[in-house]
């Protein structure tokens, strides 16, 4: 009898570790989800000052385009439309990102098992870090093109 009792108790304190452990991954898991956000979400400021100034670079172009030979024309209308181009690209990146918080639910993880709440938030960091990579690049390419003319 005593051998039995021994063993229901390391079996259970083996479950209650491995548990703890499972909620552990589950905590770091989501940590890791909310550091992207975190590097991510200041840079909506930057977005919102990036297309203010693309508006801006379009509607120099056509001004210069009125006074423009039909080369200039011609130039002039190529870089408008990549300023657009560009502008769109930051457009689609900051609404990514809204669409990401408008769906993430951290209280979905509380109705899920630890297994699955892992799975929910591997998703959730490859989507996060999806949305970072468009943010970046988007930035990147608009001071680019900011800079160039």
């Amino acid at each position: 009898m005593r051998n039995w009792f021994t063993t229901c108790v390391l079996v259970l304190s083996g479950l209650l570790v491995s548990a703890c452990r499972m909620q552990d991954a589950v905590d770091q898991a989501e940590n890791e989800v909310f550091a992207i956000h975190d590097q991510v979400m200041p840079k909506t400021s930057q977005i919102l000052a990036l297309r203010k100034r693309l508006t801006e670079r379009v509607a120099e172009l056509d001004s210069l385009k009125q006074t423009g030979s039909a080369v200039a024309t011609l130039r002039t209308d190529e870089e408008r439309e990549q300023a657009l181009r560009i502008k769109r690209n930051l457009t689609e990146a900051d609404s990514l990102m809204l669409l990401w918080m408008n769906q993430y639910n951290s209280d979905t993880l509380d109705k899920l098992s630890e297994e699955d709440g892992l799975r929910y938030l591997d998703t959730q960091k490859e989507q996060i870090t999806h949305i970072k990579t468009k943010v970046d690049g988007s930035i990147q390419q608009a001071r680019k093109f900011l800079d160039e003319s």
